[in-house]
């Protein structure tokens, strides 16, 4: 039987010693030779593995390096924390992510941080600059002699396919064309975080959810002053910041909660942090409650359906959709809601459990593009064994990477369910 787990080992504590870290990862490192279920699932858990195997099974033999190899490997997509039998309230209290997160943190604090991982984690910045500079910026990240000389530089590898700024931005999109949508007897009313790649890239996603949130009857509220949801800050091991950030989404949200809103999410890594990751770093009764009142857009909807409160006005003809379920979607335990709704369109539906490798700007930095790209090839050999019409992914960036890595089968590309919804209603685009 494994000994029981550190109590001190916990993301926001600063209070843990290296010692402590050590012997806390040793206790599951030992309880993940046992079992080895997650074995070949993500490059953290091979490298793992591995080295375990040289060492004869002895995890105290294992070395600084290796630490630091498989902690760097880990780029968060939690599907260790499903796969894993010993998980909490078992026992042994294993909980593999939040480990790895407990390693950046530590890496940081003795090594610090290169500006490189400092820069890409400032999303609502870049998202800015890029939205304002929309035009120079797409052209740049385009050109691969330009790219070619960026890449010692910024760390980011010349191949990796960025998505495009929007011109317009989703919240400027908002504030002049939203309000003129809401429905004359709106018989739901929910508050909408975009978050930083549909505020600024793949702002199409944050106009189809409010069109088809409209269809529904339900009032949209999309407040300003939102900021990035902290899930970046996760490469760094950034709890303070994510504490923070916690806090004053609280703050902003918690009024519309009293007053009877929802809130509603379009991209699964953001919703993710307001269901789980909040309410473990500020446990708190209110952030109990931000986390209990948010949705996913498509699960939000299906609930309407089940209420009896969903139209089903749908105009599109069936096809064959392939849909690859985002990591941070499967995190949140709620099924499979995305593929009910685009079923209820005519639609024949593939589901692909296959993690797309993109993961933040884990994918896109030189040193693991190309296992980036190699875990992607996965999911796009299961897209192409369905030959399906579309593909579907509810996360941005799991849509560019099967985009990159092959799976395009139209002008389109890979698409949002909401906006197969919102075609499948003839909604304008």
């Amino acid at each position: 039987m494994a000994p029981p787990a550190l109590k001190n080992i916990h993301l926001t504590s600063v209070d843990w010693t290296r010692d402590d870290l050590v012997r806390e990862t040793n206790r599951i490192f030992d309880v993940c030779d046992g079992c080895r279920r997650c074995f070949n699932l993500c490059p953290s858990f091979n490298t793992l593995l591995d080295r375990i195997d040289e060492y004869e099974s002895d995890v105290s033999l294992l070395t600084a390096a290796d630490y630091e190899q498989v902690e760097k490997e880990c780029y968060y997509c939690k599907l260790c924390y499903n796969h894993c039998p010993y998980t909490p309230p078992h026992d042994y209290q294993i909980d593999f992510p939040r480990l790895m997160v407990a390693w950046k943190k530590q890496r940081v604090k003795e090594q610090g941080a290169s500006w490189r991982d400092l820069l890409l984690i400032k999303t609502d910045l870049i998202g800015k600059l890029g939205s304002m500079t929309a035009s120079l910026t797409n052209r740049v990240l385009l050109t691969r002699w330009i790219r070619s000389l960026l890449e010692p530089i910024i760390g980011v590898h010349r191949d990796r396919h960025v998505l495009a700024f929007s011109r317009e931005n989703f919240p400027a999109w908002w504030r002049t064309r939203g309000p003129a949508l809401q429905p004359a007897a709106p018989k739901h009313k929910v508050v909408v975080f975009p978050g930083c790649l549909v505020n600024y890239q793949a702002t199409d996603i944050g106009k189809a959810t409010v069109q088809v949130l409209v269809k529904n009857n339900v009032e949209v509220v999309v407040p300003e002053g939102q900021r990035c949801c902290s899930m970046p800050s996760f490469d760094l091991g950034d709890t303070e910041t994510m504490v923070q950030t916690a806090t004053y989404h609280l703050r902003l949200f918690l009024p519309y909660l009293q007053q009877g809103y929802d809130l509603v999410v379009p991209t699964p890594s953001c919703s993710l942090m307001f269901k789980r990751e909040y309410p473990y770093l500020v446990p708190t009764r209110d952030m109990a409650l931000l986390a209990e009142r948010t949705f996913d857009v498509c699960e939000y909807l299906m609930r309407l359906k089940k209420d009896g409160a969903l139209s089903t006005e749908f105009r599109q003809t069936s096809r064959r959709i392939a849909y690859q379920v985002p990591c941070h979607l499967r995190d949140q335990n709620i099924g499979f809601k995305s593929k009910e709704l685009m079923e209820l369109t005519g639609a024949r539906v593939e589901v692909l459990e296959k993690c797309s490798g993109h993961d933040g700007s884990w994918g896109a930095k030189v040193e693991f593009f190309d296992q980036s790209m190699k875990i992607a090839g996965k999911a796009v050999r299961a897209i192409s064994d369905c030959e399906p019409d579309l593909v579907a992914s509810d996360c941005p960036l799991s849509a560019l990477q099967l985009d990159q890595a092959g799976a395009t089968l139209s002008k389109h590309g890979t698409r949002h369910p909401i906006q197969i919804v919102r075609d499948a209603y003839d909604l304008p685009s």
